[in-house]
């Protein structure tokens, strides 16, 4: 019985200090895929927090564009408002022409990529046109970048998603 506790210690010893010398293969980050050039820089909610019936919720989003954007492409912004219990909803849409040429820089710098600023306004009512309760909301943001299509706009880039909170209160 001691023979065999031994026998296993040693083992086990032994497979810890060659573990610790030659890392994994099963341990190696390796990246999936590539980031969107397309991305969200910051969304700032005004006013904080924001009190029904007096004046509405903006969110300002602060996109930046890709280094290289065709000229009829279409900017799609888009904002979840949800509930905590998720029982209410509301989606937030713009859509707006972006410029090719100004994509690329004016002043010849193309690292710098362009950023555009979207406003968007909610009123403090749900899919069903009600106020809503008081509480935290949660929002989640998306832009996208539209090309025309055979069949309407297509979709060439998306960015990552950007999720925050704000508080609702009545007076």
């Amino acid at each position: 019985m001691m023979r065999t506790a031994a026998v296993a210690l040693a083992i086990s010893v032994g497979l810890l200090a060659t573990s610790l010398e030659v890392p994994s293969h099963a341990f190696t980050v390796k990246p999936r895929g590539k980031f969107p050039e397309l991305k969200i820089l910051s969304v700032e909610a005004a006013p904080a927090p924001f009190f029904l019936n007096e004046h509405p919720l903006t969110l300002t989003i602060t996109i930046a564009l890709p280094k290289s954007v065709p000229g009829d492409a279409l900017l799609d912004v888009t904002t979840l408002i949800t509930s905590p219990s998720r029982t209410s909803f509301r989606l937030l849409t713009s859509r707006q022409a972006v410029a090719g040429d100004a994509a690329a820089g004016t002043n010849g710098a193309k690292s710098v990529p362009l950023q555009v600023q979207v406003m968007q306004s909610w009123d403090g009512t749900d899919h069903t046109r009600r106020l809503v309760a008081d509480g935290l909301y949660d929002y989640q943001v998306q832009a996208k970048l539209l090309v025309p299509g055979k069949n309407g706009p297509l979709m060439r880039e998306a960015s990552l998603k950007k999720r925050g909170k704000f508080e609702v209160r009545t007076r």
